[in-house]
Formats: structure tokens, C-alpha cells, sequence
């Protein structure tokens, strides 16, 4: 069984998350604890990233989409980066 390449790769970040990925300290909002970043990615094709206005990729390759999730060290609760870079700070 031969498996097929992947043809590209993409990272999406919004303004908010880019903001918190980069420079927010990272605090679990359950306990209060440190969180640990998990890279992690899933196989999409081409067309499911594509804009009408600007194809990047070939519509049937496939296409390694990374996210990032954090994990508290001490509650062990994950959070995905979107959902923690629309949280409120105090």
C-alpha cells in the first residue's frame, strides 16, 4: 500500500490568537496553572483551504493543517488557542 504525499502545509492564525500565542502569559483559566503548547495537525485537502479569490493548493492534494491546543499541567484540561485568545482579561 503506497500512502500519497502531502503536497503543502498551513498555519491560520487571527490577530487575537496570533496576540496570545506570541506574547500572553499562559494560565490555565480552570485553576490558575501553567499550560503547556501542543502542536497538532490534521490531513484536509486542498479545496477545504482554497479562498474563491486566491487558490493556494492543488483542490485533491492533501494539505497538513496545524493548530495549536494548551494543556494545564495541573488540572490537565486542554484549550484550544482559539478559545483562549477570545477570553476577556482582566
Amino acid at each position: 500500500m503506497k500512502k500519497e504525499k502531502i503536497k503543502g502545509f498551513q498555519y491560520d492564525f487571527t490577530p487575537r490568537e496570533f496576540f496570545y500565542f506570541l506574547f500572553k502569559k499562559k494560565v490555565c483559566p480552570a485553576c490558575g496553572g501553567k499550560m503547556l503548547k501542543q502542536k497538532e495537525y490534521e490531513v484536509v485537502l486542498g479545496s477545504e483551504l482554497n479562498t474563491r479569490t486566491d487558490p493556494i493548493f492543488i483542490p485533491n492534494a492533501k494539505v497538513k493543517h496545524y493548530y495549536y491546543k494548551y494543556k494545564c499541567s495541573s488540572c490537565n484540561q486542554e484549550f484550544p488557542l482559539k478559545d483562549l485568545a477570545q477570553k476577556k482579561t482582566k
